[in-house]
């Protein structure tokens, strides 16, 4: 039967069906395959064909069976084969209006008729049958000969395409050509090998637009090796172009001396101050990543200075109040509506406004003092000349500042989360790419206050990839910080919190980024501290042999004072949490939220200090107590989701410290159901257990253990291994007494 040969054949051939007659038809050739007249069938050899080399035996048919065809024909096979398995029409179009390949049309109907291609798809290109037909076709052109072949390829296609606005795949598909033969274009006029750069930096901005950065990066540095000699003077718009684009790529892969080298290329041999505006933009945010604030903010403030603009060198928190007052009195009115009625600002105004933005994200590092003017100057700018996307920025910064400070009131919150909220519906008008990520960083700090923290964070998380995506790494990386930072308060699984970190500060750790290595690896550990789980990862806060600046320095302070008082917290250690909040408290920078849980903190710890006889007396505690509820109400009122449950521990523990028994319980019982409803696993845990301890001061000991294991389970289902073990002590000592 023919069922063993059929076997073979599919076998070595896949099931191609060009194959599949190839390989039958080199059997008939060789005999292994033949008809007997006398029998009336077929009779062949299995167990020879069996042995066949098949891919081997089909290359050499292939090229044998193409080098009896015509010269016209072998030379479309071969200029098809250049472009791989398969090359859009309108590259066949474009090679059949030059003199070199004129006929490819009529060879290429020839081959069709051969079967080696097939017109596919739409629009049409021309595929090879196989890509073993593609491989022996390409075999066709000698090996010393392919990449002057290719090379010839690409300059007719950029003769034939000569003032065509080009498609990215015709760009790529010419550039590839070019490419393989470099060498030799170098050695052409000035005029091919400018042509050849800026095809070269063309399909680096493509790349680029598809977030392939390491893949943009080449194409430049081609570019870059392609460029005249005397190119600053002979194509001065695409040296510009090239080495800003150089400077962004190689920023976005982590390769910061290869960006700043082009940089200072850009400000050596720039002839104009608005050339060197972008290269400015990225050199102070490379020193901010690297947390040379100071340097950073000079370069901001020089590029202003150069614009007209006058920067102070100090302000007073008099002066500073009076800029809050006069900025919140300018957006009084501000709306949705009132912006789109608004004119464009003019471009001159825009990159001061742009810069001012700038400024504002690097001072809250370096000059915090100097924020709400530079919000002022955004604002009076904008109303005086009009809108543009920086000024939105600008709107959301100032929303950030109003919701800061030791200050901090229910008002400016409220201001703040409306100002943020109208300027973020605007930014759809405009096209921000280039700032989404740093807006909805800064926005991240506003929404934390009237929006459940938990969506805050995946907000956050959505900036990390969009600003990955955009090249936009500093933005990026901050992104990641603050998902990190929410995703813990807001009591998500802490292992898995964990896991989320570790990847983090592995892509970070590859761009230098020392500013947010060093947020992170805090972080971190105050996650290892409460679940026990270390999984190696080391982590040396990004520092690269130098101290960050004192103001950086400063930041780094205040967020490990805030690790301290978290730490203790949950620990136990009353003492230190008791410090470190004091602390905290009285440090002006201390942001808004961990402002609010401070003193959330610093509350319901001072119960516990109170009832172990320590540190604190009656008058503190009672103030202490009514300052934190305070807070916590005002707060309330702009979030019900985040700090509702928080309200009612601190009750909790005021009615129960007061010996309101009855008013104790039912306030334990608000804050577990309002923790759970919102989400907040570990403060549910937290609210049974100080329920417990309420129902053991009162010798209700069935309900204190029953209490206790919920506590255990809230503990258990968030990750953190200390306060299982702690809850399980409790119990057991209940019921051993």
């Amino acid at each position: 039967t023919t069922r063993r040969l059929s076997t073979i054949i599919h076998e070595k051939t896949q099931g191609n069906p060009f194959f599949c007659l190839e390989f039958l038809r080199s059997l008939v050739d060789r005999g292994l395959l033949r008809h007997s007249l006398r029998q009336g069938s077929w009779e062949w050899d299995a167990e020879k064909i069996g042995l066949e080399n098949t891919t081997d035996n089909v290359l050499y048919l292939l090229s044998s069976k193409m080098n009896g065809l015509t010269n016209e024909v072998q030379t479309v096979l071969k200029v098809l084969s250049c472009f791989g398995i398969k090359v859009n029409g309108n590259i066949i179009t474009y090679l059949n209006s030059t003199s070199q390949y004129c006929d490819i049309i009529v060879g290429i109907e020839e081959a069709r008729s051969s079967g080696f291609i097939s017109l596919t798809g739409e629009p049409s290109c021309y595929s090879f049958a196989h890509d073993k037909v593609r491989e022996a076709a390409y075999s066709l052109v000698p090996s010393d000969e392919k990449h002057e072949f290719h090379s010839k390829l690409g300059m007719a296609l950029i003769n034939a395409s000569k003032g065509d606005d080009l498609d990215d795949a015709t760009v790529l598909t010419i550039v590839c050509q070019l490419n393989r033969n470099l060498l030799s274009l170098k050695q052409s006029s000035s005029s091919v090998r400018t042509e050849v750069s800026s095809l070269n930096y063309k399909s680096g901005v493509i790349a680029m637009n598809r977030s392939d950065y390491e893949t943009a990066s080449h194409y430049f540095s081609l570019a870059s090796q392609m460029l005249p000699d005397n190119h600053w003077e002979s194509n001065y718009e695409l040296s510009l172009q090239l080495n800003i684009a150089t400077a962004k790529a190689t920023y976005s892969t982590g390769n910061t001396d290869k960006s700043q080298a082009a940089l200072d290329i850009i400000l050596k041999e720039a002839t104009c101050m608005e050339d060197k505006l972008d290269a400015y933009s990225l050199v102070a945010f490379i020193h901010h990543s690297q947390e040379r604030g100071e340097e950073a903010y000079t370069t901001c403030q020089d590029v202003l200075t150069q614009l007209g603009e006058e920067i102070p060198e100090c302000v007073t928190p008099e002066e500073n109040k009076k800029f809050i007052e006069e900025t919140t009195l300018l957006l009084s009115d501000l709306s949705k509506e009132s912006l789109q009625g608004m004119n464009e600002m003019d471009t001159s105004m825009q990159t001061a406004v742009k810069f001012f933005s700038f400024m504002a994200q690097i001072a809250w590092f370096s000059r915090p003092e100097l924020l709400p003017f530079i919000c002022l100057r955004i604002a009076k700018i904008t109303m005086e000349n009009g809108l543009c996307k920086h000024s939105l920025v600008g709107f959301v910064q100032f929303a950030f500042v109003l919701c800061q400070g030791k200050a901090l009131s229910l008002s400016n919150v409220q201001v703040g989360c409306k100002i943020g909220e109208i300027a973020m519906s605007m930014l759809d008008h405009f096209d921000y790419s280039e700032i989404k990520t740093s807006v909805v960083h800064i926005y991240s700090y506003v929404q934390q206050h009237c929006n459940p923290i938990q969506k805050v964070a995946e907000s956050a998380a959505k900036g990390f990839e969009l600003g990955i995506a955009c090249g936009d790494t500093v933005s990026a990386f901050l992104n990641a910080v603050q998902h990190i930072r929410l995703s813990i308060m807001g009591g998500r699984r802490l292992p898995d919190v964990l896991r989320e970190t570790d990847k983090y500060l592995s892509i970070i750790g590859h761009h230098r980024n020392t500013l947010s290595t060093a947020y992170l690896s805090i972080y971190r550990q105050m996650i290892v501290t409460l679940t026990g789980i270390n999984s190696g990862v080391t982590t040396d806060h990004g520092e690269s042999g130098e101290a960050p600046e004192q103001v950086y320095g400063n930041r780094r302070t205040l967020l490990s004072h805030f690790q301290q008082a978290w730490q203790s917290f949950w620990l136990g250690y009353n003492e230190r949490c008791h410090h470190y909040c004091e602390k905290l408290l009285g440090m002006t920078q201390l942001g808004g939220h961990h402002r609010i849980l401070a003193n959330f903190y610093y509350g319901l710890n001072s119960f516990s200090l109170s009832r172990k006889g320590q540190l604190i007396k009656a008058a503190k505690l009672k103030q202490v107590t009514k300052d934190a509820l305070i807070v916590m109400r005002e707060a309330e009122e702009v979030s019900k989701w985040n700090y509702r449950n928080k309200v009612f521990l601190l009750q909790a523990e005021i009615h129960s410290h007061e010996g309101k028994i009855d008013e104790a319980e039912a306030a334990y019982g608000a804050a577990i159901t309002a923790a759970r409803a919102s989400k907040f696993i570990h403060e549910q845990g937290l609210a049974c257990e100080y329920a417990a301890f309420h129902c053991k001061r009162n010798d209700k000991l069935d309900h204190a253990v029953n209490f206790f294991h919920q506590a255990k389970l809230c503990y258990n289902e968030w990750g953190c291994s200390m306060k299982v073990d702690f809850c399980i002590k409790q119990m057991s000592q209940i019921t051993n007494s």
